[in-house]
C-alpha cells in the first residue's frame, strides 16, 4: 500500500483536490494523508477546514502558518517558519509522495520541505503562466523540485517538459474543475439565498479580487478602479468573495469592507462559499468579475461571461468570452455591460481535457516509479523534438 500525503492550503484547491482525495480513499492500495494549512486555519478568513472536517476527511497533520502581517517581509519569513512544520509533518507521515496543487507559497515551502527529505513530490497544474503574479517563479521553482506532473493542457505539459522534465513524467490529466463541473448540480437561487443572506433577484455581479505584487498597478488601485467600475451599472447587484492571504490583502479587505458598507443596498459579502455554493452563485450570475482563477477557468467552462482585471492571469488560455479592459473604472464599466448584455456562452473549445482527472490521477499515484531518494536526469530538448510522445 502506497501512502499518499495530499496538501491543502486555502479553500480554492481543496475544492480541486477534493475529488482526488476520494479517489485516493476508494483505491485499496492507497493510504491517504491529508495535511491542513495556510487560511483553512484562519478564523479571519473562515476557518474552512470546517468544511473539510464536515466532508469526512481525517486530517493526519495541521501546520499553521500565516502571522497577521501581509508584507513581503513577513511572507517571507513566515515561509522560513513553515518548512520545520512541514518537514516534521512529512517525517512523521512519511509518505510515499506528497501532491500540492498550484503555486502559493505553502505550496513551495512544502515542496522545499519534501526535497530536503527525499519525498518525491507530484506536481498539479504546473507548466502555467501567470505574469502579473509572483506565482511563476513558485510555480516554476515546484515544478524543479516535483518528480511527477499533473498538468492542466497540452500546452502547459510541453512547457514543463521545456523546463527539463522527462516526458514519461509528466502527465495531461487534464484539468480538476472538468471533473468538478461533469457532476456539478447547481444550488436552487433561494436555497444559497436563505443560506448566506444575500440577495440573487437582480442582475449579479460575483466579484473576487486578490492581490498581485506584479501587476499592472498596486493592488490598492486596482480594487478602486474594479469597485468603481461595478458601482457604474445600473441595476446590478454585486457579490463578493473574500481575498486570498497573499501580499498586500489587508489593504484590499479594508477598502472592499468600506465599499461593502458604504453601498448595503448592492453589495453583499461573504467570506467564504464553498465550492459548491460558489458555483450556484456563479452559474445564476449575469457576470463575474476581478482576478481570480475563476474568471478564466470555471466561468468559460459554464458559459458565464466574465471581465478579468489586471495581469494577475495573464498568460492563461483566455476564452472569447472573457474579456480585459484597461484597468480603470470606466473601461471596466463598459466590458462588464457588454459582457452582460452578450450572455451566457458555450465553450466548446476547452484546452482542459475530458473529465476524469481524479481516477487518472489516482492510478498514476498508484502505479509510476517513485524512487527514493527521488533523483532525476534534466532533459534536453531536440530540435524538432516531439514533446508530446
Amino acid at each position: 500500500m502506497r501512502t499518499i500525503a495530499v496538501v491543502t492550503g486555502t479553500r480554492a484547491d481543496y475544492g480541486l483536490l477534493r475529488g482526488l482525495l476520494r479517489a485516493i480513499e476508494a483505491d485499496p492500495a492507497l493510504h491517504l494523508r491529508l495535511i491542513v494549512t495556510g487560511t483553512h486555519l484562519s478564523e479571519a478568513f473562515g476557518r474552512t477546514v470546517a468544511e473539510i472536517e464536515g466532508d469526512g476527511f481525517a486530517i493526519a497533520a495541521s501546520v499553521p502558518i500565516w502571522s497577521d502581517d501581509d508584507t513581503p517581509l513577513a511572507a517571507a519569513a513566515d515561509v522560513g517558519r513553515a518548512l520545520p512544520g512541514f518537514a516534521a509533518a512529512l517525517s512523521e507521515i512519511a509518505p510515499d509522495v506528497v501532491v500540492v496543487l498550484g503555486d502559493r507559497l505553502e505550496a513551495f515551502a512544502v515542496a522545499t520541505a519534501a526535497t530536503i527529505l527525499s519525498v518525491p513530490v507530484a506536481h498539479i497544474h504546473g507548466g502555467e503562466l501567470t505574469e502579473g503574479a509572483m506565482d511563476d517563479a513558485l510555480r516554476h521553482a515546484i515544478t524543479k523540485m516535483s518528480f511527477l506532473h499533473f498538468t492542466s493542457t497540452a500546452d502547459h505539459r510541453r512547457r514543463v517538459i521545456q523546463l527539463g522534465e522527462a516526458p514519461d513524467r509528466v502527465f495531461f490529466h487534464g484539468a480538476p474543475i472538468v471533473d468538478i463541473l461533469d457532476t456539478f448540480e447547481a444550488m436552487p437561487p433561494r436555497e444559497v439565498e436563505e443560506r448566506f443572506g444575500i440577495r440573487l433577484s437582480r442582475p449579479t455581479a460575483l466579484v473576487t479580487f486578490h492581490p498581485a505584487v506584479m501587476d499592472v498597478a498596486p493592488a490598492e488601485r486596482l480594487v478602486e478602479e474594479l469597485l468603481g467600475g461595478l458601482l457604474a451599472v445600473d441595476d446590478l447587484h454585486i457579490v463578493i468573495t473574500g481575498s486570498n492571504s497573499d501580499i498586500g490583502t489587508e489593504a484590499v479587505r479594508d477598502r472592499i469592507a468600506r465599499f461593502v458598507s458604504d453601498h448595503p443596498d448592492r453589495v453583499d459579502y461573504v467570506e467564504s462559499f464553498g465550492q459548491r455554493a460558489y458555483l450556484s452563485v456563479m452559474r445564476s450570475a449575469a457576470v463575474v468579475a476581478g482576478n481570480s482563477s475563476s474568471t478564466v477557468l470555471e466561468a468559460p467552462v459554464l458559459g458565464v461571461p466574465s471581465v478579468l482585471v489586471g495581469e494577475r492571469q495573464k498568460g492563461r488560455p483566455i476564452a472569447a468570452s472573457v474579456e480585459v479592459p484597461d484597468p480603470n473604472a470606466h473601461a471596466i464599466a463598459a466590458a462588464l455591460r457588454r459582457r452582460i448584455a452578450a450572455g451566457p456562452s458555450r465553450n466548446d473549445d476547452s484546452p482542459f481535457g475530458a473529465a476524469g482527472f481524479a481516477l487518472r490521477t489516482a492510478a498514476t499515484l498508484r502505479d509510476a516509479p517513485l524512487p527514493r531518494p527521488p533523483k532525476k536526469t534534466f532533459h534536453d530538448l531536440e530540435q524538432g523534438e516531439d514533446d508530446d510522445r
